[in-house]
């Protein structure tokens, strides 16, 4: 059996190591763990026409989609002004794209990780809003390691199969009010919401980094495991629809 296709939204650069221009990037590391769960890693490129066009067929193509960290969200999105620490992304339509991948998944169940923006994302697409910028306090959420307490009950309890786990950390900004039909997965001691769910949707969202550590502890591999196997369940659930519906004719 093929590996299935997971598609991962690119960061439009305007500098990258090598390049004498812009390019289009995603970390290795992201890619790294989604082969390591036995998936195919596709980079989509955040200047598609097709996803100008028609985000539906751009994403019929993959089985499932991971949605990476990177710069932060327009706060015009929540309604608010940037602060002295917005960090924009270079490629001006990075949130629409990324926004309608989202859309594009939750409406055709694909399933979907969405990591640090990509939760961030997730949240403001649904009415929610950022706190922009998290000062120092208790639990340290920018380079660094910290626990995070995951709800009973939840799809993330299940895949990750505990109720607490170490995670790395490396964000500036977190989720303010809750967007419309998210509920929390997960929390740091200090309150800050570390991942949400959509109650029913094959989709997780954790504002870590389970790429950092994903190839040594175990939880932070099952989200990558979680997205493949999903995938591949999708995948062939509509093979075998499609194999009944050609022999019913």
């Amino acid at each position: 059996m093929s590996r299935p296709l997971i598609g991962v939204p690119g960061m439009w650069s305007s500098s990258i190591h090598g390049l004498r221009f812009d390019g289009v990037a995603v970390a290795a590391q992201v890619l790294r763990s989604i082969d390591r769960a036995g998936g195919e890693p596709v980079i989509m490129f955040p200047g598609s026409a097709g996803a100008a066009g028609n985000t539906a067929a751009l994403l019929a193509r993959f089985d499932g989609v991971v949605l990476p960290g990177g710069a932060d969200v327009d706060p015009a999105l929540y309604g608010a002004e940037p602060d002295e620490h917005y960090w924009p992304a270079d490629y001006d339509g990075q949130d629409a794209f990324e926004t309608g991948v989202l859309a594009g998944c939750l409406e055709a169940g694909i399933p979907l990780l969405a990591i640090c923006r990509g939760l961030q994302l997730l949240n403001v697409s649904r009415g929610g809003t950022l706190i922009q910028h998290l000062e120092p306090g208790p639990v340290r959420h920018k380079d660094a390691v910290h626990p995070v307490a995951v709800a009973k009950g939840s799809l993330l309890a299940e895949t990750l199969g505990t109720a607490e786990a170490c995670v790395s950390s490396y964000h500036h900004q977190a989720v303010g009010v809750l967007g419309a039909g998210l509920q929390v997965a997960a929390t740091a001691a200090d309150g800050v919401v570390e991942a949400v769910e959509v109650p029913g949707a094959p989709l997780l969202a954790v504002q870590w980094h389970p790429e950092d550590t994903a190839a040594t502890n175990p939880t932070d591999h099952a989200l990558f495991a979680w997205v493949v196997e999903a995938a591949c369940r999708r995948r062939d659930g509509e093979r075998a629809a499609g194999t009944e519906l050609a022999d019913a004719r």
